[in-house]
């Protein structure tokens, strides 16, 4: 009798495990934008190397960081860089720059069309120097991003709103940012993208150095995806 109630019990599960499986929600993925935040919901341990060559300085900015969802949904992330200025006059300054917070929350799924929107906002704590050029800059930003698929492209946009909540300029800095990427995947472990972003500065003072308030910056980045393997 015992052994019949367990048969009956691994029957059952073995009957509930495919059918579970049958319906799970499947994942959706998108490429990696260079600028453009995806809608993805992640676990990543994640590093980045940016060299940025000026009229006066040479930059480089190697950033780490974890991204670790809560809820299927909502997703949390850590950035800390790590920065290097190289001026053409003066001394190598180097340190820690702002630590950066950020929550975003996936608000919509569709599997049938391969889309999906969410919303977020990531907060700049003010933990670099700023009297060495490394930072110190206390910032809230909403943004919205969305992602679909659309024949042989896939399309992720994204937009986003900066305010300045320290400093000694008045008003303080606000900006509007939109972002549109675009990819073609060519196979499964390549993908050619452009990227096209605006900004516009909202707010600041009127009488800035580079006369950039309420005038629009466009900007294009090409860049690539490639992917070794699988996973």
């Amino acid at each position: 009798m015992r052994v019949t109630a367990v048969g009956l019990v691994l029957l059952v599960c073995g009957a509930v495990t495919p059918a579970y499986a049958q319906y799970a929600e499947p994942n959706i993925t998108f490429y990696y934008p260079l600028v453009t935040r995806r809608p993805i919901i992640e676990r990543e341990l994640e590093f980045k190397l940016d060299y940025t060559k000026g009229l006066d300085a040479r930059e480089i900015e190697a950033t780490a960081a974890i991204e670790f969802p809560i809820l299927p949904r909502l997703q949390f992330e850590i950035e800390v860089p790590f920065i290097v200025l190289n001026p053409d006059e003066g001394k190598v300054v180097a340190g820690f720059g702002d630590l950066e917070l950020q929550a975003k929350l996936q608000v919509f799924k569709s599997v049938q069309y391969r889309a999906l929107v969410a919303f977020g906002l990531e907060s700049k704590l003010a933990s670099g120097s700023n009297a060495r050029g490394l930072g110190g800059e206390y910032a809230i930003e909403p943004f919205l991003t969305a992602g679909i698929a659309l024949g042989p492209f896939d399309l992720i946009g994204e937009v986003a709103y900066e305010g300045v909540l320290n400093g000694d300029e008045h008003p303080r800095e606000q900006e509007f940012t939109a972002r549109l990427a675009i990819g073609y995947p060519i196979s499964r472990w390549f993908t050619p993208l452009l990227e096209l972003v605006t900004v516009t500065q909202t707010r600041g003072p009127a009488a800035n150095e580079e006369g950039l308030l309420h005038k629009v910056q466009v900007y294009l980045v090409p860049g690539f995806n490639f992917r070794p393997r699988a996973g």
